[in-house]
């Protein structure tokens, strides 16, 4: 347990006052049209009872109803274990001490459930300390090592081999790039699982917050967005005619709900749809393919980008998308080490051939590159696949 005393003494405060944001036009960011589609993801259209979360990983989403955790692979029905019909939330985590990520759902008492060998939910409360806990959310802190949990008055953070407390009550919480942010009485809050600095952001009426993929905090305000900049927050973009309800992150592609509609937040401009393409009720979910789970009284629904790729675009985010995310992300992200942007599904297609000798043939020397990890068969096969797909 880390003493009040200490986290005292790390505490950070960057108290900025909303007034002190940058508000003046010139300074905020342009809005651009958005082209959004529905996408299939229940290719039967099977029952799924009341959903309340959802978590999806390469082919595989997990919807966590009334009816059970019901398992989808690339959109068939697979199996429902139906012995928990009662969830709180759900997203993918590092597998603890283990290599690869877990798809992980909170149930409706709390207690913490891993997918297993697509089927069964298994109880891992006990691995971590968590048994006589009421979990009420999970998030991934890092890709590969650490996990958070809130526990209402307290946050327990798991790195792989052994789990921390600390008197941290957070809310809404969500994690990335070592850190966890959420909103604790009103303000924003930081916490670096690594260092045990916290942070502290004033801003008016918080409705969200996020981790980007450059390590930065986004926070979503009734009617503002605002992106770390330094020690404070800079105003980006600001909606004068419809409330800001939430954001997530889903691969590294930033969605915003305002409204009734959806919007991505980009480094240079905010692009949005038109108003009416979602229930204004609806809950944003984060998924590993790029797009956004809507929930909204139950239902489920997956939005993504219409950049025109059709099917072919379709099964690029549910197949090769999360071996990009697994893989390649750490170097092929906007700004990456290796200076090529291949996260989208046009970056792909413009070097296809290459990609077909590159990962596939690995000539004339292999992707990833020794070292840095390897394709498995199933994900050798689908990005295969989707090559032949490509015109």
């Amino acid at each position: 347990m880390v003493s009040m005393k200490k986290l005292t003494r790390v505490l950070s405060v960057c108290a900025l006052l909303f007034g002190a944001c940058q508000s003046g036009s010139d300074s905020l960011l342009g809005e651009q049209a958005l082209q959004l589609k529905t996408v299939q993801w229940n290719a039967k259209s099977v029952s799924t009872g009341t959903v309340f979360a959802v978590a999806d990983l390469n082919e595989d989403t997990v919807v966590f109803s009334s009816l059970g955790a019901m398992v989808f692979t690339a959109g068939l029905p697979l199996y429902t274990d139906a012995a928990v019909q009662s969830w709180k939330s759900a997203t993918v985590v590092p597998a603890g001490n283990l290599a690869g990520s877990w798809l992980m759902g909170v149930d409706g008492a709390g207690k913490v459930r891993r997918l297993r060998d697509r089927s069964l939910m298994e109880d891992v409360s006990d691995r971590y300390g968590l048994n006589l806990d009421n979990v009420s959310d999970v998030v991934a802190v890092d890709p590969t090592t650490r996990t958070a949990f809130s526990l209402g008055a307290e946050l327990a953070v798991s790195d792989g081999a052994k789990v921390t407390r600390y008197p941290l009550a957070f809310s809404q919480i969500s994690g990335g790039s070592g850190r966890v942010a959420g909103i604790v009485d009103g303000s924003v809050r930081t916490f670096d699982a690594r260092s045990g600095d916290q942070s502290r952001f004033d801003v008016s009426a918080p409705v969200g917050t996020l981790i980007d993929t450059a390590g930065r905090l986004v926070v979503a305000t009734e009617n503002a967005l605002y992106r770390e900049s330094g020690s404070s927050l800079a105003k980006l973009y600001e909606s004068s005619d419809a409330p800001i309800r939430g954001l997530v992150l889903s691969s590294g592609v930033v969605w915003v709900q305002i409204g009734d509609t959806l919007a991505v937040l980009d480094e240079a401009e905010v692009r949005r749809a038109q108003a009416g393409m979602i229930p204004a009720d609806g809950k944003l979910i984060s998924s590993s393919t790029g797009d956004v789970w809507v929930l909204s009284q139950g239902t489920l629904k997956r939005f993504g980008e219409d950049t025109g790729g059709g099917a072919s675009e379709d099964q690029w985010k549910n197949t090769v998308q999360p071996v990009f995310t697994r893989l390649c992300s750490l170097c092929h992200m906007p700004g990456g080490s290796a200076n090529m942007d291949l996260s989208t599904y046009k970056s792909w297609v413009a070097r296809k051939d290459a990609m077909r000798k590159r990962v596939v043939e690995m000539t004339p020397s292999p992707m990833p590159p020794k070292g840095a990890g390897a394709l498995t068969q199933d994900e050798l096969m689908a990005v295969s696949a989707w090559l032949d797909t490509v015109p």
